[in-house]
C-alpha cells in the first residue's frame, strides 16, 4: 500500500503511462496484475508490497533518465557557449 505522503512524492515524478509501464515490470519479473489493481495500490485502496515495489522502482527509472537528458542538455548547452 502506497501512503498519501509516499504518493504526494511520488506525484513529483509520475511517468506517463504509468500503470502500462508499471505493468510491464512486473511481466518481467514473472508478476500479472491487471491496470486496475496497480491503480488501487498506487491510489492507497488496496495493500500489495510486489506492486507497491514495482510502482517505486519504476517512478525512479523514469526519474533516473529524465535527469539523465537533461544532464546531457545542459552538457550540449555547456558546449555551445565556449
Amino acid at each position: 500500500m502506497i501512503t498519501t505522503m509516499q504518493r504526494k512524492e511520488l506525484e513529483k515524478t509520475k511517468p506517463p503511462k504509468y500503470r502500462e509501464k508499471v505493468k510491464e515490470y512486473l511481466l518481467k519479473n514473472g508478476h500479472s496484475f491487471s491496470l486496475e489493481t496497480i491503480q488501487k495500490v498506487y491510489s492507497g485502496k488496496r495493500n500489495n508490497l510486489t506492486i507497491a515495489n514495482a510502482i517505486i522502482m519504476v517512478f525512479m527509472d523514469y526519474d533516473k533518465q529524465k535527469k539523465d537528458i537533461l544532464s546531457k542538455i545542459n552538457n550540449i548547452n555547456k558546449e555551445e557557449k565556449k
